[in-house]
């Protein structure tokens, strides 16, 4: 669920800016951790996007446990998980090409550019307005993106914690992942009828 939340971004997002610089072939977005054991672990002339932290939205959860199935069965199965992800889009423009304009810190931050102006233009996945999201997982129906801002000291400590120097980013949440494995706990007749028995003492 996850993995295909997040694959079907960097599809969209790539889409986007192969329409932008009129080069329907490179993919200039990649699904990616941002650094590795070698360093930045997004590829040079790059955009990265990258999972940074995962939390529960506890604002909506639903505490249904019971359902009836397509036969009328009642079925008893823990209540939908709804998960939010933080997703960080990072460019990796560092100069390492000589005399390769493609491969400066500008041309970094345009590619950036594209990428705000994307979410700007479509914060809102749905299976009608993207048809390939039901390609990915069928069980993903809607997703919200929506920018998030955080202050110069989670940046400082973010970047500090990854051990590695910071490149020009911007942080989106992703909103809500559904996760529900539909492992049956109980099942059994649903209740039709409430017989009520009255004992008078003689």
């Amino acid at each position: 669920m996850i993995h295909s939340a997040l694959e079907f971004l960097t599809q969209e997002l790539n889409s986007f800016i192969k329409l932008k610089v009129g080069d329907p072939i490179t993919n200039r977005v990649v699904l990616s951790s941002v650094t590795n054991e070698q360093g930045i672990a997004i590829p040079d002339q790059s955009l990265g996007l990258s999972l940074i932290n995962i939390e529960e939205e506890r604002t909506s959860k639903d505490q249904q446990n019971r359902f009836i199935n397509a036969v009328g069965k009642v079925e008893k199965r823990n209540p939908d998980i709804q998960l939010n992800l933080y997703v960080l889009i990072t460019a990796n423009f560092q100069n390492r090409l000589p005399n390769n304009s493609s491969d400066d810190y500008v041309e970094g931050l345009k590619q950036l550019s594209y990428a705000v102006a994307f979410f700007q233009s479509k914060s809102v996945f749905t299976q009608e307005n993207s048809p390939s999201l039901a390609g990915f997982d069928g069980d993903l129906k809607k997703i919200f993106v929506e920018l998030y801002s955080y202050s110069f000291e989670q940046l400082y400590n973010f970047w500090s914690v990854v051990g590695a120097k910071y490149l020009p980013s911007v942080l989106y949440k992703v909103r809500t992942i559904r996760v529900q494995e539909n492992a049956i706990q109980q099942s059994g007749d649903p209740i039709e009828k409430i017989y009520l028995e009255s004992r008078h003492k003689p």
